[in-house]
């Protein structure tokens, strides 16, 4: 048997949830009671947010995070914590406002003016150079009259030019425009690290981690494991006045006003790739060239192969570095959504994060939601809507594939999910939010917070609410799934059909803004179950082709498919013509880039599925469409491992699979703990799945599973209940309500909307003799539940659930004589708080709604 699946039917799973527990400095002899709720709802682990804390790293906070430590410690628990003070990380605890003003940020900005010739002895004002706003260059550029802003590449030098306050220069004949260029501190964050030096990013080390150390190091490597980098990014913002409202995603080169990360390593660096100094020809980082010259696409490039180079070598390295110097771990995620990864976060989301141990993401704010993934939708966002296809094809597969093909991370892919959606999230869509997140290969999650006030408008859910969260037990039923979920899925080694090109380095070079994003490739692909890894230029450098597959970090792919962009570097492009003539695949979508000639197949989005599957087999083939059936499969210890997620909101499947293995497996639904064991002989699986239900198998031995439960009957129920209510003022107290002979949807207008709390159902069954005689197995099916639904039976514990199927296994008390249930639905606290994130959700239904049965097996 599987040593994994082994640890979960046994209990043993490890942890892999670490959620944040905020911190106010306000309920320090409550620190222990807070942490103990965290560990009763199945979290072994636990992720300190300083950011509300008033003292960080002053002496309350030593005071705090010390009690923090021996309270986990007492539970066997661990610790990681938020580095910095404030959101982003770079704050570096105010010090580089207090002590180290030398050190803060540098960027790019610059002012231009255009002038006509022929004017002699003309003068133009312009700032003179102060500490924080230094002049290190003037240029001149002749424009086109048919060019919108654009300019010939033949600038003239200007610099020598400034006297005072002035730059004098008779203007030859035509139209020009002059660009001043300047060092500057504005347009940046100027109380921020310098994310591009090194010596800056030593501040925020110094600051805290090495202040953490010093309190604390007795802890470092065993109850305290590590540093959470939250959200880095360059903090480039608009300088002067923007004129065209381009949005916060679109903020990239190529964009007018936008200060840009700068100092001399950029400089140097592009010169080095360039082979030349890029000062004359800086204004091509905001700016066209105006007659279809070829500096364009290489300026472009190498200012941004400069700064995100540095940006891994000075921040995330060196992060990394000293955290594994002192026995602890480095992770953390970065700004990525809808692209922004690669643009005005850090520019590129796998150097950002190459040395941490782990990949990192974000689920906050709505970004995905049911049902949502072709659709721009409302979000509680930068712009107020959301781009479903990126974040349903491309954002959680980026984690993923970064953890598949960097092996100093061991396969670790961690996500921050759930926060900033609001109170109304309940654990239906928090398990919707988990599962799309497993199947496409994340495997550790912070759950997003813990908190001691309630109710908490920081970035609900805050889960437990302070004794008001009637879901709480639901959620932590959520977390154990999702732990024994996590603990199936790691340490294995990912099967993927297809490599998915990167394009951050085909639209930095593309010259004319004319990039395709992953998403539309990436949408075909999964849609048709074609499972993609995503990877980076850089890693095509240290790959080979086998047998025609692109062969990389131990995985290998039938073939790589690139996004069209009009021009990609020329290193890339030597690559891919490598690569293609060695054999290996490669298909540009809509056409090859002008500046490249490689031995490919050009070939339309709509073509890209019918002509993979003339070259290659997908591991897992599906008898019907299904595109929303999504499939996961992993190999480990020779066993293969498959999760099956049915991500359609609407729509039950059933079908057959044919998986490229055959044999004895088991058969899981985690989510209501039933594992049975199976077998077949040519690797076709038959699959039924209920609208968000997961399965999954893992082949190998299996002999002390049950063999498979056959349905062959179904009862209706009908019974009439006694309902009571426990509000969530006070959850331990029910009150009679109604004596139903239909059940209702406790929160409509007819009855209670403003109801949050428990709701309990008392009400007898009467199964069938000859049915209770015969069935091996028989299960209660609850039907449509709104939102969780806890099970008794004559008084006897059967669990929780907290998504469909609402099914419990009841045999053995229905053949003691049991009779009495008592199921008790839990809501959310939403219809208490009305939070401003909740505005963004479609609320359910509460209670008991219908379609209660027992279901006997044989």
């Amino acid at each position: 048997m599987d040593r994994r699946l082994s640890d979960i039917l046994h209990g043993n799973e490890d942890n892999y949830l670490f959620p944040f527990y905020w911190q106010r400095g306000d309920h320090t002899e409550r620190i222990g009671e807070q942490i103990q709720r965290i560990y009763e709802s199945g979290c072994r682990a636990i992720c300190v947010e300083s950011r509300p804390h008033p003292d960080f790293c002053g002496e309350r906070w030593w005071r705090d995070f010390g009690i923090i430590l021996e309270e986990a410690r007492r539970r066997d628990m661990t610790v990681w914590l938020l580095d910095d003070d404030k959101f982003p990380t770079g704050h570096a605890a105010g010090m580089i406002a207090k002590k180290h003003p030398e050190l803060a940020k540098w960027m790019l900005v610059e002012h231009h003016v255009d002038v006509v010739g022929p004017a002699a002895d003309i003068a133009l004002l312009h700032e003179k150079s102060r500490p924080d706003h230094e002049l290190i260059g003037v240029y001149a550029y002749k424009r086109r009259a048919d060019a919108i802003e654009s300019s010939i590449q033949d600038p003239i030098d200007l610099t020598a030019l400034i006297d005072g306050d002035y730059l004098y220069w008779s203007v030859p004949s035509g139209v020009w425009r002059v660009f001043f260029y300047y060092r500057s501190r504005r347009g940046a964050q100027p109380e921020y690290i310098d994310m591009i030096n090194p010596d800056s990013v030593r501040v925020l080390i110094d600051a805290v981690y090495e202040s953490h150390y010093e309190h604390f190091g007795e802890y470092f490597g065993n109850t305290f494991v590590g540093f959470f980098s939250d959200e880095p990014c360059f903090g480039n913002q608009i300088f002067g006045e923007q004129r065209f409202d381009f949005g916060f995603y679109e903020a990239k080169i190529g964009k007018p006003s936008l200060a840009l990360p700068w100092n001399d390593a950029v400089r140097s660096a592009m010169t080095e790739y360039l082979g030349f100094d890029p000062l004359p020809h800086l204004n091509l980082l905001w700016y066209e060239d105006g007659v279809g010259g070829d500096l364009q696409s290489p300026i472009r490039y190498a200012y941004m192969d400069a700064i995100t180079k540095l940006y891994s070598e000075c921040f995330n390295r060196q992060l990394s570095e000293w955290c594994h110097a002192h026995g602890v771990m480095y992770i953390g995620h970065i700004i990525e959504d809808m692209n922004c990864g690669m643009r005005r976060g850090v520019g590129h989301y796998f150097r950002a994060l190459k040395w941490q141990d782990m990949s990192g993401i974000d689920v906050v704010l709505h970004q995905i939601m049911p049902g949502m993934e072709h659709f721009v939708h409302t979000a509680h966002c930068a712009t107020g809507v959301s781009d479903g296809t990126f974040f349903h094809y491309i954002l959680a597969k980026l984690g993923a594939s970064l953890a598949h093909l960097t092996p100093e991370m061991h396969g670790r892919a961690m996500c921050e999910v759930f926060g900033a959606y609001g109170y109304g999230e309940d654990t239906p869509l928090m398990k919707y939010l988990i599962d799309h997140l497993l199947v496409r290969g994340i495997n550790h999650f912070v759950p997003h917070a813990f908190s001691s006030k309630y109710p908490d408008k920081d970035c609900p859910p805050h889960f437990g609410a302070e004794g008001h969260d009637p879901s709480l037990e639901a959620f932590g039923a959520l977390m154990r799934y999702t732990n024994k979920a996590s603990h199936l899925l790691t340490d294995l080694s990912h099967i993927a059909d297809v490599a998915l090109l990167y394009h951050a380095d085909s639209e930095w070079s593309s010259r004319f803004m004319n990039a395709m994003n992953m998403q539309p490739a990436a949408k075909a692909l999964y849609d048709a179950h074609f499972d993609y890894d995503i990877v980076c230029a850089d890693m095509l450098e240290s790959a080979e082709v086998h047998r025609s597959r692109l062969v990389l970090s131990g995985e290998s792919f039938g073939a790589l498919i690139v996004p069209y962009a009009d021009h990609i570097p020329s290193g890339l492009a030597a690559r891919l013509s490598e690569l293609a003539e060695k054999g290996l695949e490669i298909i540009f979508i809509d056409a090859l880039p002008e500046n490249a000639r490689i031995k490919a197949t050009v070939l339309s989005v709509d073509a890209l599925i019918p002509h993979l599957r003339t070259i290659i087999k997908p591991d897992v083939c599906v008898a019907d469409e299904h595109p929303m059936l999504r499939i996961f499969h992993g190999v480990r210890d020779g066993n293969d491992i498959f999760m099956i997620f049915n991500e359609s909101v609407s729509e039950s499947v059933s079908t057959s699979i044919t998986l490229p293995c055959c044999g004895e497996f088991a058969r899981l639904d985690l989510a209501t703990d039933l594992a049975f064991r199976d077998f077949t002989e040519n690797g076709t699986v038959e699959v039924k799945l209920l609208p968000i239900q997961s399965l999954y198998l893992v082949f190998g031995d299996a002999a002390e599973l049950d063999a498979p439960m056959q349905e062959i009957a179904r009862q209706a129920v009908t019974p009439r209940v006694r309902l009571e209510l426990a509000d969530s003022d006070d959850l331990s107290k029910f009150t009679p309500y109604a004596e139903l002979d239909e059940l209702i949807n406790v929160t409509s207008p007819k009855h209670l909307p403003d109801f949050s709390g428990k709701m309990k159902y008392t009400f007898t069954i009467d199964p069938r003799p000859e049915l209770l005689k015969d069935a091996r197995r028989i299960l209660i099916d609850l039907g449509r539940v709104g939102q969780n639904a806890s099970l008794r039976i004559n008084g006897e514990e059967m669990g929780i659930r907290f998504c469909a199927p609402y099914a419990f296994d009841i045999t053995d008390a229905l053949k003691r004589g049991a009779r009495e249930l008592e199921v008790v639905v839990s809501n959310t606290v939403v219809q208490r708080t009305r939070d401003d994130f909740s505005y963004f959700l479609q609320l359910s239904p509460s209670g008991l709604l219908g379609g209660l049965s027992l279901c006997y097996y044989a």
